[in-house]
């Protein structure tokens, strides 16, 4: 005790120290500066924590799973509440109970008291991960269906800013459905069930609506031709193609391939080995039983001896690309058609597909053209006028002479001139320096006269025509700017 008591009278009287800027400014008070350890107070740990953490070291604890020890330490926490202000962050892969200092542990069941209220408050990213844990391992909820709600509330209020865990939570919530055996319905929303909804709509593409087949191409191609220009300009129009041209194939691989359409764009269902709660702190209560379970026709489960096994779609579970490529060629094709001021690539498909997609527009041109054909109306309340100006022109034919009538002369209208209407994303300044670099002109002295530097004219000209080419037109790479030769024809329309 008195080398202690030693140490800490020679750092508080040390000369250079009380000299120095920490020490000279200030005014402290009769309490000390430098403490012992036993008179530094802590706050008090809840003695249902204490009695948590010694689960930990039972006799029982020591050739149990983790994930038993954390179910056996969630149920005797299940009531538990803390007033206790947590405001650290930090790092913790699989977090569990035993894994938490104290501070961490009185914030966790602080934080988890709020939610109970309906108070979804900032929180570290491994509170949301414990919680999870906690509603598939059965605890903190009276009954599954609303552990179902609550899983998907954890990722609707924390999975907007970080996709990994909101991945983890939709796939949790749909293992937990599976695992009590609940309605599907109850997880029609999420990812996995859109999914296997869009795609059946399109394996029954003969029994599906037109809005239903629609709907689904939306859903699951990789190039989302909702934001296309085109589309957004012609919706109607684009939405009535596409539907055709996805009927229109699926009826020629069934006709003239092995596999259907969907089989090439989707692949085929597949039963393997699966593992419910994948990478889930998560204690199987239920070993041994066996069972079976749909979430719909191309979605389901079996269970024999405790191990599961999956039949559906594997793969990305994401958007097709192959589909993608073969709506990017319809909005191409319907863009070159249609004369659309904005041009567009074409996509990868096969000359025969491209071919298909031309023949169903061909075909609906035809239907429109015939719908428009005009057609012969007699509107009979126009007969009596019509009687009236034929029996004055009668009169004027029995007469002698016909009388003077005043030719009117011409009205002069002001004319106006013409106005150059622009059919080009680019400004004046842009036109004339895209036309000289096309025509081989002195391009510094054209971005001269526009006051800008030649490098941001050309930034510019390609940003706002990338949504056309889906490249830059303009190559600046060596200071000098000049037209990429593959574009230079179809630049040739904006200038």
């Amino acid at each position: 005790m008195s080398d202690v008591k030693d140490i800490l009278d020679s750092v508080l009287h040390d000369e250079k120290l009380l000299g120095s800027r920490a020490f000279r400014d200030k005014v402290y008070t009769d309490q000390p500066i430098l403490k012992r350890a036993s008179q530094i107070q802590t706050p008090e740990t809840p003695q249902k924590i204490k009695d948590m953490k010694a689960l930990a070291y039972t006799p029982e604890a020591y050739w149990k799973t983790s994930a038993w020890l954390f179910y056996t330490q969630g149920r005797f926490m299940e009531d538990f509440s803390d007033v206790y202000e947590y405001t650290s962050d930090f790092v913790r892969y699989y977090p569990t109970y035993r894994d938490l200092e104290t501070e961490q542990l009185r914030g966790f069941f602080s934080w988890r008291a709020r939610l109970w209220k309906n108070e979804y408050a900032a929180a570290p990213i491994p509170f949301v991960y414990m919680r999870a844990y906690e509603l598939i391992n059965g605890i903190g909820a009276e009954s599954p269906q609303e552990r179902i709600v609550l899983l998907k509330r954890l990722a609707e209020a924390y999975g907007g800013t970080n996709a990994e865990l909101k991945k983890h939570l939709h796939q949790w919530t749909v293992d937990y459905c599976v695992y009590e055996q609940l309605d599907p319905q109850s997880i029609a929303d999420m990812p996995d069930m859109l999914y296997d909804s869009s795609l059946l709509r399109l394996l029954n593409w003969e029994e599906s609506s037109d809005d239903e087949l629609f709907a689904a191409l939306d859903y699951l191609s990789g190039y989302p031709f909702g934001q296309s220009r085109y589309y957004i300009a012609n919706a109607a129009e684009f939405k009535t193609a596409a539907v055709r041209v996805f009927r229109s194939l699926s009826e020629f691989f069934r006709g003239h391939r092995k596999k259907s359409l969907c089989d090439k764009l989707f692949g085929h269902p597949t039963e393997m080995n699966c593992r419910l709660f994948e990478s889930a702190v998560f204690y199987d209560r239920n070993t041994v039983r066996s069972t079976d379970y749909t979430l719909n026709l191309i979605h389901t489960y079996t269970c024999r001896n405790g191990v599961w096994r999956c039949y559906r779609y594997y793969g990305s579970r994401s958007r097709s690309q192959q589909l993608g490529e073969l709506m990017k060629m319809l909005d191409h094709l319907m863009r070159e058609r249609y004369d659309f001021r904005y041009r567009l690539r074409p996509a990868e498909v096969s000359k025969s597909t491209a071919e298909l997609i031309k023949k169903v527009l061909d075909e609906i041109d035809a239907e429109k053209r015939l719908s428009e054909a005009k057609r012969i109306e007699i509107d009979l309340s126009k007969l009596a006028g019509i009687r009236a100006a034929a029996d004055v022109t009668r009169d004027r034919l029995i007469v002698d002479e016909e009388p003077d009538v005043p030719t009117p002369e011409p009205e002069n209208f002001p004319v106006k001139a013409d106005e150059a209407v622009s059919d080009t994303p680019l400004d004046d300044s842009e036109r004339l320096f895209l036309r000289v670099l096309l025509e081989g002109g002195d391009w510094s002295s054209a971005a001269k006269g526009a006051g800008v530097m030649p490098s941001l004219l050309a930034d510019s000209i390609n940003d706002k025509l990338y949504d056309v080419f889906a490249d830059t037109v303009i190559d600046c790479t060596a200071d000098v700017p000049e037209v990429i030769a593959d574009y230079a024809e179809e630049l040739k329309n904006y200038i």
